[in-house]
């Protein structure tokens, strides 16, 4: 009977680890382990029938692999580092090559296939801390076991959905994964749960996007609440420019999961990547009613000013940083928009707060943007230029940058600094509308009109018909045309040409521009349709001052000069030479604090 008691051991053993690595997979396993049980009893009893030998009965019975069956469920309970594991498999490998009866074969495959599984697993780990080629060969290895796995057991669902996450990592094999995924859904079809998550993976697979989203829909038929495949088939659907589609998918996800940031976050991203601000806003707004957070107000308030809505920007960002006062992009947000407002004390006292929360911010892009914005209004524009050149220094690829620090130079009365750095960027992209205009105008202030004529007619060729920039760049034109000093570059026809065209992309609505034409008209010798724009840009301009516009306000005294200059049937000549500042501008390390 020692023999008998060791077998019946042996299944109880393998019965528990069973149920730990397979779950319900146990249940039918239990019922073959019983029917083993009987067979051996029934087996003791009859022996010595026949003229045979106890052990050699038994042996024609459960099989020749029957002790290392038997020595690998002994082992298997506590098998748990891989050369444990690599034990038991070396066990269970020969004992199903010797030969079991059938019931145990079926129970050995079972085990075999949790065993090369739970290897498998380990190798997943290692992979974890590890890089490059010897993550891939790391990888192949787990591969191999799951495969095993899979050829012992073909109803393990662990181990297909291992091979398709696997092959998901570079020069994974997509007709595998597709396979895999295909038998873990057809083994979960009372699992609808984590049926689903097999389609989301197969999709993963497909490159065909019909397939793809056929199997996302799959996905969402059989969860409704699986976040992932929503997720997934929002970005699909708003890859194939079905905004409304995905927009209804990502309220499905927020209604699921209202707080879920990061994938209103996302969700936001893929809005504004298809230019959709107003719709953003809107799911900002859906998500803000569901559950508050600063996170989402900071982040509406940011799309509120893309808009142009300074005062809802604000209200957001006050909002904010009522639910946390110590969050500094909210705070260097606000510092932006009392800048706007020409509050400079609120914006200081906005970027003192946000540095004392977190001093490490000092260098961080936005933070010297605001620098930059409140030296400007201090007039301290030594400070906003090294501060931009620093902004320059980090990314000297960056034409808006660049752009920016020449107009800074600009507006310090260093014209020629300015054309050496947008020479620098034109260098690069000769071909840059915005870059020539600001380089014509820079070339005005020093009085070279005939280069600035060039430039400006460059830039009129390669803006696009619908840019903002092309008015100004053919009212600008038109005016050197009009009224330079140098007789050999003014030419009339072209700037009242021009001038008529900037004057009907901006609808008649400029007060400058008009007065441009009108310089045209002048420079022609035809005084009475000079008179007739000019004295239009005279009323234009009046308005604006009425609506308290201080630009305008500042220009409207010149434009009365040059009315008053043609009734006198004489046309208007403007130089427009700006004497270069010449005081150096200091670095931080060259001041002398004192």
């Amino acid at each position: 009977m020692v023999f008998q008691q060791r077998v019946g051991i042996a299944i109880l053993v393998a019965l528990v680890s069973l149920t730990l690595t397979l779950g319900d997979a146990s249940q039918p396993v239990m019922a073959q382990e019983v029917a083993v049980v009987d067979d051996i009893t029934a087996t003791q009893g009859k022996s010595g029938s026949g003229g045979k030998s106890e052990a050699a009965q038994t042996e024609s019975t459960v099989g020749a692999g029957q002790a290392e069956f038997d020595d690998a469920v002994i082992k298997r309970i506590d098998a748990d580092t891989p050369e444990e594991l690599a034990a038991v498999t070396t066990l269970l490998e020969s004992a199903l090559a010797k030969g079991l009866n059938e019931e145990n074969k079926s129970f050995a495959e079972k085990m075999l296939a949790s065993v090369l599984v739970q290897r498998s697993q380990h190798l997943v780990a290692l992979m974890q801390r590890v890089r490059g080629r010897r993550m891939l060969q790391i990888r192949d290895e787990a591969l191999e076991f799951l495969r095993k796995a899979t050829k012992s057991d073909e109803s393990i669902v662990e181990a297909y959905l291992m091979i398709a996450q696997l092959n998901l990592l570079p020069e994974g094999n997509r007709d595998e994964m597709t396979e895999a995924t295909s038998k873990a859904i057809e083994l979960l079809t009372d699992e609808p749960v984590q049926q689903s998550r097999a389609y989301v993976l197969r999709a993963v697979a497909q490159e065909d996007d019909d397939k793809k989203m056929a199997d996302l829909n799959s996905a969402i038929d059989a969860d409704s609440t699986n976040i992932e495949a929503l997720q997934a088939r929002a970005g699909l659907r708003m890859q194939n420019d079905d905004v409304d589609g995905a927009m209804a998918d990502l309220e499905k996800i927020l209604a699921i999961d209202p707080g879920n940031q990061v994938v209103a976050q996302a969700a936001v991203q893929q809005l504004l990547d298809a230019e959709r601000v107003d719709d953003a806003v809107d799911l900002i707004s859906k998500t803000l009613e569901a559950k508050p957070s600063e996170g989402m107000y900071r982040m509406r308030a940011i799309l509120y000013r893309m808009q142009g809505k300074e005062d809802e920007a604000f209200a957001d960002l006050n909002k904010a940083l009522a639910m946390q006062p110590k969050d500094p992009i909210s705070l260097l947000q606000r510092a932006e928009i009392a800048l706007s407002r020409g509050d400079i004390r609120a914006a200081k006292r906005d970027l003192k707060s946000a540095m004392g929360i977190a001093p490490q911010i000092a260098d961080a892009e936005q933070t010297i943007v605001v620098r930059v914005l409140i030296a400007v209004e201090e007039g301290r524009m030594a400070d906003a230029i090294n501060d931009m050149k620093t902004l320059v220094d980090r990314d000297p690829t960056s034409t808006v940058r660049q752009l920016q620090l020449a107009n800074l130079y600009l507006r310090d009365d260093r014209p020629r600094q300015a054309i050496e750095t947008l020479s620098a960027v034109l260098d690069r992209d000769p071909k840059n509308a915005s870059v020539l205009r600001s380089r014509a105008d820079a070339l005005l202030s020093v009085g070279e009109h005939a280069d600035a004529v060039a430039d400006y007619e460059r830039a009129a060729k390669v803006a696009d018909e619908d840019s903002v920039e092309l008015p100004g760049i053919l009212n600008n034109l038109a005016w050197v045309l009009a009224t330079s000093p140098n007789d050999e570059l003014r030419d009339g026809e072209r700037a009242v040409k021009y001038g008529k065209r900037a004057a009907e992309l901006t609808e008649f609505k400029e007060a400058h521009i008009l007065s441009t034409l009108a310089a045209g008209y002048a420079e022609n010798g035809e005084f009475e349709k000079a008179i007739e724009w000019s004295s239009k840009a005279v009323e234009l301009g009046e308005k604006d001052v009425e609506l308290g516009e201080e630009a305008e306000s500042v220009q409207i005294q010149q434009l009365k000069e040059e009315l008053e200059s043609y009734r006198n049937n004489k046309p208007w000549r403007e130089k427009q030479e700006v004497e270069e500042n010449k005081v150096p501008i200091l670095s931080p390390e060259d001041l002398i604090d004192t």
